[in-house]
């Protein structure tokens, strides 16, 4: 990157699924899902003015509250990034020196590649956004970190996909399969990964290989990859034939980072109300962020990275003027002219079956 950029430990990003909580997110098949980005017109509208009279559970004070952290761009530690994965009794230990990546299918040259030749290649290294698809309102499984990696216009050079190849399929070690369009794959920015943060990829994060595909939720983006199988139909892999979108598009999201939900703070002096806001390939142009029922306020934004794949943080210098309770909200528009406006249903099922777009809304107290 052309700035510096600061390594955040936070237990906003220190997150790992459970395999109960993924079953429960996998509703029946039956229930089919959007195969385009649509805003989540669904969810139910939220009431949010406070009343003076208003309790909250009882919280310590945020000493933050005044600290502004978004000014500069934030990475996500390896360590800290969120684990999602289908089958968590299976976490593949692959030995770098046996590993291959099978290429074939709907190709004129079928190949194989072995990490030290993906390695030797051209290589692109930028700063990007991880989300999962289930990541609910306001939610932590998301991370910004620089990824570096093979661009797919490498391997399709040397294999070459025939012209009836419609999407591709993507296998991995520990058996989980997907499927994209051959348009997702196939951009300019989509890359098969060895490296996070300047360091190899770890076991637990798809050592040796995994892929970034831009635009699309992790979901779609195998780690431990071994096989990319250029198909001429409709693949649906394991969370696709569960319900959950065949396309996976990212929507476009903020997120209050700090105060904490149900911070107390101290009336009459300046807080700092930041986050981050995300948009799959599309960029964000503004961040707007709403006291109670007011006006909506435009916040800074600080891009994290030179493209739009990187999170953009934001912030807004506010002052609480009296005791009481207040909710704080923000939304984001993106470069399509889209502005989140649905309201949370605060469940899981929000996220159902092809993530969410709601506003977050965080409450605190000034005291």
């Amino acid at each position: 990157m052309s700035q510096p950029t600061e390594r955040l430990s936070r237990r906003a990003f220190l997150i790992a699924v459970t395999g109960s909580a993924l079953a429960a997110a996998c509703q029946s098949a039956e229930r089919l899902s959007p195969t385009v980005y649509t805003p989540d017109a669904t969810a139910n509208p939220l009431i949010h003015a406070p009343s003076p009279a208003q309790t909250l559970p009882p919280a310590l004070p945020d000493a933050n509250f005044g600290t502004l952290t978004y000014d500069k761009p934030i990475l996500t530690d390896v360590a800290n990034l969120f684990i999602a994965q289908y089958d968590y009794r299976n976490t593949p230990a692959l030995d770098a020196r046996t590993w291959s990546l099978r290429v074939d299918g709907l190709v004129e040259s079928p190949m194989t590649f072995r990490l030290d030749e993906l390695r030797a290649m051209p290589a692109i290294s930028d700063v990007r956004t991880l989300e999962c698809i289930s990541n609910q309102t306001g939610g932590d499984l998301i991370g910004n970190l620089e990824w570096r990696g093979v661009p797919i216009s490498e391997i399709v050079a040397r294999v070459q996909p025939k012209a009836q190849a419609t999407h591709v399929k993507l296998e991995a070690a520990d058996g989980y399969t997907t499927s994209v369009a051959t348009e997702w794959m196939l951009q300019p920015q989509t890359i098969l990964a060895y490296e996070l943060n300047g360091a190899p990829l770890t076991a637990a994060h798809g050592f040796p290989l995994r892929v970034h595909i831009p635009g699309l939720y992790g979901q779609k983006m195998p780690r431990w990859l071994t096989h990319i199988q250029f198909i001429d139909y409709d693949y649906r892999g394991y969370w696709e034939s569960r319900g959950w979108s065949n396309v996976a598009a990212m929507r476009t999201k903020s997120i209050i980072h700090t105060p904490s939900e149900n911070a107390v703070l101290q009336a009459g002096a300046q807080v700092v109300i930041q986050g981050i806001a995300v948009a799959g390939a599309r960029r964000i142009v503004k961040v707007e962020v709403q006291i109670d029922d007011g006006e909506w306020m435009s916040a800074a934004l600080v891009p994290s990275g030179a493209t739009p794949l990187a999170w953009t943080q934001w912030y807004v210098m506010w002052t609480f003027p009296a005791p009481g309770v207040y909710r704080i909200g923000v939304r984001a528009t993106d470069e399509t002219g889209f502005v989140q406006q649905a309201e949370s249903r605060r469940s899981f099922g929000a996220a159902f079956p092809s993530g969410t777009d709601a506003i977050h809304r965080r409450a605190i107290r000034a005291t």
